[in-house]
């Protein structure tokens, strides 16, 4: 039986090769911390829950790490192995916005985005040759990108399945790039530890030593049945990744569930008007925010630290929900209102900021107030947004906004 030719144009109709990168930021909590404090740059710098001896290591950066401290690691023992580190506290709601950062640049690139934490996602780069070019010069863009938008730098891998990728972005750290080609996967994990497949934690890597495996080589070459004897299910599963299998999809998530702004005041600010002007600033810009992504938010969330360090969040919901920001500016003033009557005890303040939370698909919900106002309010900001995202933020600032703005570092 003779097979017919394909026909004209078949070829250009195959299904482009599959691209999947995971884009891992290298010790982000401490590119987060040296954007604030550029002279951490060289520095040993280890970030923790806590500072003190019962802490547990955050992240590391690269400097420290060399001196052998690693995340999870106690923090009493980073300091007997690296005592001239500078030791930071963790700031997570700082992380969470710079993140959201990242996760916006990421998104411009694919819309099929898999965040896996703050610092980690995937995206997949099938069928994008033609926009961003071959996968390895779209990862190129990609940290080019992220170190433009947000001054950190990441580590990307490239492969055709998410279970490659993440293997790839960890042999390029820090701040690499590889592709591991198709066919090529079962080759580049022959060598490697078993703990460098994802999913393999300690205990499981322990019992793979037990029965003698130590490289991913060596669990490929294990009998299928005698892996599900010793793993069950997990065995048949060990049995895929130890050749690069993996056919899982990437699950991206349709909308972040916060986002927000916040600044560290240069100095410690005590006069009330600053952080009220400061506040409408950074309500403004979240809104316009969510307004950008197609959200309404059902509730604002102050953040407010004060002098000594000591951190207060307070929440207040929004009842319609709501993308305007009148109605959010006036939420957080009187959540602010409430933390320095109550809470401040004299101290001055330190770090203000704004989220938004319980986002949503946009749109104006039924309220209580004069609807005709809410669609003039509407209106407004539509023209505020127009002319900010020509010429700027500063280029048009509210009555309310207006102060000694100079002062706050971003």
């Amino acid at each position: 039986m003779t097979q017919a030719p394909a026909a004209p144009g078949a070829a250009d109709r195959r299904a482009p090769p599959r691209v999947v990168a995971h884009v891992d930021m290298d010790a982000f909590f401490v590119a987060v911390e040296r954007m604030e404090d550029p002279s951490l740059l060289g520095k040993p710098v280890i970030v923790g829950g806590s500072t003190g001896q019962r802490g547990v290591v955050a992240a590391a950066s690269y400097e420290a790490r060399k001196f052998g401290v690693r995340s999870a690691m106690p923090m009493a023992q980073a300091r007997r192995l690296c005592p001239g580190a500078v030791y930071l506290q963790a700031d997570h709601a700082k992380y969470v916005a710079a993140s959201e950062r990242v996760m916006e640049v990421l998104g411009s690139f694919s819309p099929v985005l898999e965040i896996v934490s703050v610092d980690e996602a995937y995206l997949d780069l099938t069928g994008t040759e033609r926009l961003l070019g071959p996968p390895f010069a779209a990862a190129g863009r990609i940290r080019a990108a992220l170190l433009d938008e947000t001054a950190c730098s990441a580590s990307i891998g490239l492969a055709s399945n998410r279970l490659m990728s993440k293997v790839a972005s960890e042999l390029a750290k820090p701040a690499g790039i590889l592709h591991i080609l198709p066919g090529q996967e079962a080759r580049i994990l022959a060598p490697l530890p078993v703990e460098a497949l994802p999913g393999v934690g300690k205990m499981t890597g322990a019992r793979l030593r037990g029965m003698g495996v130590r490289t991913v080589g060596d669990l490929a070459r294990m009998p299928l049945d005698l892996l599900e004897a010793h793993f069950k299910s997990w065995g048949a599963d060990l049995h895929r990744k130890a050749r690069g299998e993996d056919d899982a999809a990437l699950e991206p998530e349709s909308r972040p569930k916060s986002l927000g702004r916040e600044t560290t005041f240069a100095e410690d600010i005590g006069d009330r008007a600053h952080l009220e002007a400061t506040l409408v600033r950074l309500a403004e810009q979240a809104a316009a925010r969510a307004r950008r992504q197609g959200l309404s938010a059902r509730g604002v969330t102050l953040k407010i630290r004060y002098a000594d360090f000591t951190t207060y969040t307070r929440a207040a919901p929004l009842d319609p929900p709501s993308t305007l920001d009148k109605e959010i500016i006036e939420a957080a003033l009187r959540l602010l209102e409430r933390a320095l009557n109550d809470l401040a005890r004299g101290r001055r303040v330190r770090l203000l900021g704004v989220y938004l939370t319980g986002l949503g698909a946009s749109g104006l919900q039924p309220s209580l107030l004069p609807e005709e106002g809410r669609l003039r309010e509407a209106r407004l900001v539509e023209s505020i947004d127009a002319v900010r995202a020509r010429f700027g933020y500063g280029s048009l600032l509210t009555r309310r906004a207006i102060g000694r703005l100079g002062k706050e570092e971003d």
